[in-house]
């Protein structure tokens, strides 16, 4: 029975924890993991979708300038200097005309009141000192060609943001598998290394034995221990590509650079025929996400003509507004002059000549539509190339792989009855050491061309828009 301290569970807990952390730090993908993962964590990927919620929002932006809209305004001016008029002498007449009738009185103290006429060129204000102003005021777009127009392109300019979000998604898939697959040929290669390396490890043991028992030369030997050393030396260069290769992954899925990733899958895995439509069927261009931008372009550029010449047409909006003047010298005490005033009314706004300026416009616009056209054209020429092209590179990557085979299995059978002439006394060191290297490259040649097939496929299907 053994007995711990606290301390002893302290640190025995922590450690625990460590190895969980490491071990949650390495994380095992396969070729689809690593494609699901970066559609999730890929910046280029985010930075698209930014694009689809900037068009969802320009959407509810052209919108509501077709939607009613309500302005408030406050005001206050103080004028520490009044603003005077100067009145002519066309008051005298009427003030003694007053005067020379019957005489005014205050009807509280019953005195009379004194009144006399301004002189030519006195100064009079009609402003109060202080002023505050309040008002609001309601429009509502009542036609618009432009408008229906711009709402129009709105929806397209956010279907384009989809469609560009789904090309990114394409083009983002493609970068993974192209960082995958020289992942699995290391692999691969590694796997073979170790195999071919402990094979030589056995039969440079049996060797040694022989040769202290007076049957070979040293010479047999170091060819062997050679032959080990260059197979060691170059596990070791390709194991040290492999952390390149992984790096260069996890920089293509997003995945954090200082934590470890291991692949799941391997070659023979992923190696399933391609269809036959595949190899003779039509090209759907609709399947290429370039295509559906482009289609979508098109429509804008359609759009666009139809604004310019929307342009022609009247602009009419109604609007309503009401607001409260008030004027004092003193806020504080009476009186308080209360002057509302409210409107109603509408405006049409119509073009009546530009200098052509909209005729160009629409031209213009008509001209880039046009030039779109020709840009589908040479895309659907590229595509079909590019598919011919990638047919044929998957049917010579196929034939390529049967022929590497069936070398690696006569590598194989030259290595085999070598070993066993050696065995028996009847061959040499250097036959051995040369068919060692004759089936390590055959196994090579074999991976390669395996990777070959891989990459001819994944071509095929990124040109069909798979």
């Amino acid at each position: 029975m053994f007995l711990f301290s606290k301390k002893s569970l302290l640190f025995l807990v922590l450690f625990m924890a460590i190895l969980r952390g490491e071990a949650q730090d390495s994380l095992r993908m396969s070729l689809d993991d690593a494609v699901n993962y970066a559609m999730k964590n890929s910046n280029s990927i985010k930075n698209t979708q930014t694009g689809v919620r900037d068009a969802e929002l320009l959407i509810k932006e052209n919108l509501a300038t077709g939607l009613p809209q309500v302005n408030g305004e406050l005001g206050y001016n103080y004028f520490y200097l009044v603003p005077k008029v100067i009145f002519p002498d066309f008051f005298t007449p009427a003030v003694t005309g007053i005067l020379s009738g019957n005489n005014v009185k205050n009807s509280a103290t019953n005195e009379v009141i004194k009144l006399q006429a301004p002189g030519a060129g006195s100064k009079t204000s009609f402003q109060q000192k202080n002023t505050l102003s309040a008002g609001i005021t309601a429009s509502q777009l009542i036609y618009s060609g432009s408008y229906n127009v711009a709402l129009k392109a709105s929806r397209l300019a956010r279907q384009l943001a989809n469609v560009q979000l789904t090309a990114k998604q394409a083009e983002v898939r493609n970068q993974v598998m192209d960082a995958y697959l020289p992942g699995l040929l290391i692999t691969e290669s590694l796997k073979t290394l170790d195999k071919n390396i402990e094979n030589l490890e056995k039969l440079l043991k049996e060797v040694k034995a022989t040769y202290k028992a007076g049957f070979v030369e040293q010479l047999d030997v170091d060819r062997l221990e050679l032959s080990l050393a260059n197979l060691q030396s170059e596990r070791d260069n390709i194991d040290r590509q492999q952390g390149l290769v992984l790096n260069a992954l996890k920089m293509v899925i997003g995945y954090p650079m200082d934590k470890g990733l291991e692949l799941m899958d391997n070659i023979n895995s992923l190696m399933i025929p391609a269809p036959n439509e595949d190899l003779v069927g039509q090209i759907d261009f609709s399947k290429r996400a370039e295509y559906a931008v482009l289609n979508t372009v098109e429509q804008l550029n359609g759009l666009n003509v139809e604004l310019q010449k929307a342009t022609a047409y009247p602009t009419i909006a109604g609007f309503a507004s009401f607001a409260e003047n008030l004027q004092t010298d003193n806020f504080f005490s009476k009186p308080v002059s209360s002057l509302p005033t409210g409107v109603v009314g509408f405006s049409a706004k119509i073009n009546i000549w530009d200098s052509n300026i909209r005729k160009t416009k629409v031209e213009r616009a008509k001209i880039a539509l046009e030039q779109l056209k020709y840009q589908k054209s040479d895309f659907e020429r590229a595509v079909t190339l590019q598919v011919l092209n990638a047919r044929i590179a998957y049917t010579n990557a196929q034939r390529r792989l049967e022929s590497q085979k069936k070398n690696e299995a006569l590598a194989e059978r030259i290595h085999t009855t070598t070993q066993t002439k050696y065995k028996n006394g009847i061959g040499s060191s250097l036959e051995i050491t040369t068919a060692e290297q004759q089936l390590y490259q055959s196994q090579q040649n074999v991976r390669q061309a395996q990777f070959d097939l891989l990459s001819a496929q994944k071509g095929l299907q990124k040109a069909l828009g798979k």
